[in-house]
C-alpha cells in the first residue's frame, strides 16, 4: 500500500472533483423551482457513487480487464440488444434500460467495453499490423456499432468510431495501410454527407431528424425557430455571459428557459452564461490538463494494453469535449453527446469516473513493482 500511494496521481482526481462540484451547482441553478429541481440532488448522489467506484478501481489491477475483455464485450452486446428490443425511448432513441432507481444507458458502457476489447486485441499487434488484423478489428467494432446506430444513437456511434481509429493508428500501421484507412474514412464521411443532402441511393441511411441537424449545421439560419432554435439559443447564452458571467441563477437565457436542455446537451452554454468567457476558458484548460495527464500516463504504462487503454480513454474524452462544446458554439452538428463530468447523466458520469480509476490504476503500476 505505501508503494501504491507513492505513485498515486492526485491531480488526476482533483480535476473530476472540480468538474462534479461545478456540475451540481450549475444544474441546481438551471433547474431551480422547476419540475426538474431534483436533478441536482440526483447528480450529487451519482457523483458520490462514481467517486467510490473510482477509488475502488484505482487500487484494482487493470490487467484483469485484458484477460476478461471478451466477457465484457459480450455483456455490452447483450445490453445493447435488450435496449433495442425493450429499452425506454427518450430523445428519439431507444437507448435506456429502466432499473427502477436508475436509468442505464448501454451505449455508454459499450464505449469502455470496446476500449478493453480493442486494446487487448491490438496490444500484441503494435508495429506488425496485418490486413487480417484490421479485418478482425472491424469485426469487433461492427456489431457493437451497428446496435448503437440501430437505437439510433448517432452521437455514441461517432464516439466509438473515433476510439477505434485512435487505437488502430496507435498500432503504427504502414503508410500504405494508413492511406487506405484515411481514404475509407473519407469515403464514409462523403456518403453521410450525401445522405444528409437526401441524394439517392444514400438518403435512407439517416433519419429525418438526423438529416435536419446536419443541414442546420451548414445552414444555421435556414429554420431559426425550428431545427436551428437550439443552437441559436445556446450561442446567445454563451455570448450573454460576457467576460465574467452573470453569476449562478442569474442568466436570462437559462433562467427564462429559452435555453433547451440546459443540464445535458447545452450545459456548457449555461456555464458560459454563469461564469463568462473567463470561467468557460478555465474549464477548457482543466479539460486540456486532464487529457494531457492521461496521455502522459499512456507513455509511461508498463505494457501495451495499459498504454492503449489510456489512449482510448483520452480519445473518448477528447471527442466528447470537442463535439459537445462545438454543438454549443454552432461549430458541430447536434448529436446528443454529453460533456464529461459536467452534463447530467448517471451512466455517463459513472463511466467517466470509472475510466479515471482505470487510468489511475495504470499509473500506480507503471513502475516495475510487485503488489
Amino acid at each position: 500500500m505505501p508503494l501504491k500511494i507513492k505513485t498515486f496521481d492526485v491531480a488526476l482526481f482533483i480535476a473530476p472533483i472540480i468538474f462534479m462540484v461545478t456540475s451540481v451547482a450549475v444544474i441546481y441553478s438551471l433547474v431551480f423551482q422547476t419540475t426538474d429541481e431534483s436533478l441536482a440532488y440526483k447528480q450529487g448522489i451519482i457523483a458520490m457513487i462514481g467517486m467510490a467506484l473510482m477509488a475502488i478501481t484505482c487500487f484494482a489491477d487493470y490487467r484483469f480487464f485484458k484477460s476478461t475483455s471478451w466477457m465484457f464485450y459480450l455483456l455490452g452486446m447483450a445490453l445493447l440488444i435488450i435496449a433495442n428490443v425493450a429499452g425506454r425511448v427518450a430523445g428519439g432513441a431507444q437507448s435506456w434500460l429502466s432499473l427502477g432507481f436508475f436509468q442505464l444507458q448501454p451505449s455508454e458502457l459499450s464505449k469502455v467495453f470496446l476500449i478493453f476489447s480493442l486494446s487487448a486485441f491490438f496490444s500484441n499487434k503494435i508495429g506488425q499490423l496485418r490486413w487480417k488484423d484490421i479485418f478482425i478489428s472491424v469485426l469487433i467494432l461492427t456489431p457493437m456499432l451497428g446496435l448503437i446506430l440501430t437505437e439510433p444513437d448517432f452521437g455514441s456511434g461517432l464516439v466509438v468510431v473515433f476510439i477505434y481509429l485512435v487505437l488502430l493508428f496507435s498500432t503504427k500501421p504502414s503508410k500504405s495501410k494508413m492511406v487506405m484507412i484515411i481514404g475509407l474514412v473519407g469515403a464514409i464521411s462523403m456518403i453521410i454527407l450525401l445522405s444528409s443532402m437526401n441524394i439517392a441511393p444514400f438518403k435512407s441511411l439517416l433519419r429525418d431528424y438526423q438529416r435536419e441537424r446536419i443541414v442546420t449545421f451548414f445552414q444555421p439560419d435556414l429554420d431559426p425557430y425550428g431545427s436551428g432554435y437550439n443552437v441559436r439559443q445556446a450561442q446567445i447564452s454563451v455570448g450573454s455571459g460576457g467576460l465574467l458571467g452573470k453569476g449562478l441563477g442569474r442568466g436570462s437565457q437559462s433562467q427564462l428557459q429559452f435555453l433547451p436542455e440546459p443540464h445535458t446537451d447545452f450545459i456548457f452554454a449555461g456555464i458560459s452564461e454563469s461564469f463568462g468567457f473567463l470561467g468557460a476558458g478555465i474549464f477548457l484548460i482543466l479539460y486540456f490538463y486532464l487529457i494531457l495527464r492521461i496521455l502522459s500516463i499512456a507513455f509511461v504504462a508498463q505494457e501495451n494494453f495499459g498504454m492503449l487503454v489510456c489512449l482510448g480513454a483520452a480519445a473518448m474524452f477528447i471527442f466528447q469535449v470537442l463535439i459537445n462544446i462545438g454543438m454549443n458554439l454552432g461549430l458541430a452538428p447536434i448529436t446528443g453527446i454529453t460533456l464529461p463530468f459536467l452534463s447530467y447523466g448517471g451512466t455517463s458520469l459513472i463511466i467517466s469516473l470509472f475510466m479515471i480509476g482505470i487510468v489511475q490504476s495504470i499509473f500506480i503500476r507503471h513502475k516495475k513493482i510487485s503488489f
